[in-house]
């Protein structure tokens, strides 16, 4: 209890806006395969990630939420919500990125190396999918939506607000706040905070960081 007391106690000190959550474990996560568009639900130790995480944000006030639509994501933000009296958005820009053809393959070095060739040629279309530049775009559309509506939300004396995504996203939050993709790189059932700090956003790691980082495609 100590412990989460001195992280909740940072965060009032940071201000922060944005939960950023990864959604918890998958067949397909445990089975280091691509996800993409595949629409999975939640194995076992998925749901007791997104129980952790419920546990973990029970003294967080919150005042919006959101998900992708894909099961894997809209089961984590149920479990995370039980018992509060906060109705999740469920937004498809928030689906990770679409990596067609790679979908449900293995992650082995042949498929990773194919897919490096569209993270380097991000406007190249991956067959079934799309280019990572699409991606990006339609991700930072929606990250600015909820950005600016969780500022309006702490501005106005309401609670924080909540995004339950995915790997891939994670990487592109990196990147919008550090132009890094391995700046915020999570687990399953990991936990961003992201803050603002005079006119920057700044973030940190609160559950799951990765100890080896992934590729832009595990989603």
């Amino acid at each position: 209890m100590g412990e989460f007391s001195n992280a909740s106690y940072k965060l009032v000190r940071m201000k922060p806006l944005i939960y950023a959550v990864r959604h918890g474990e998958t067949e397909l996560n445990a089975g280091n395969k691509f996800r993409g568009f595949m629409d999975v639900p939640l194995d076992k130790n998925g749901i007791k990630q997104a129980k952790e995480i419920r546990d973990i944000l029970s003294g967080a006030k919150l005042s919006h939420a959101y998900s992708s639509d894909l099961k894997r994501a809209s089961e984590t933000v149920d479990i995370i919500l039980q018992g509060r009296d906060i109705p999740s958005k469920i937004l498809a820009d928030i689906r990770p990125w679409n990596v067609g053809q790679f979908s449900g393959k293995p992650k082995n070095a042949e498929n990773k190396k194919a897919l490096q060739e569209y993270a380097d040629n991000p406007d190249k279309v991956i067959p079934g999918g799309e280019s990572l530049n699409q991606f990006r775009a339609r991700y930072k559309k929606a990250f600015d939506a909820i950005l600016a509506e969780a500022e309006a939300s702490i501005s106005s004396g309401y609670g924080l607000s909540l995004i339950v995504q995915h790997a891939s996203n994670s990487h592109e939050l990196g990147n919008i706040l550090y132009n890094d993709i391995d700046a915020l790189d999570v687990d399953p059932g990991g936990v961003i905070v992201i803050s603002r700090t005079g006119n920057k956003l700044s973030s940190h790691v609160l559950k799951g960081a990765a100890e080896n980082t992934t590729d832009y495609g595990s989603s």
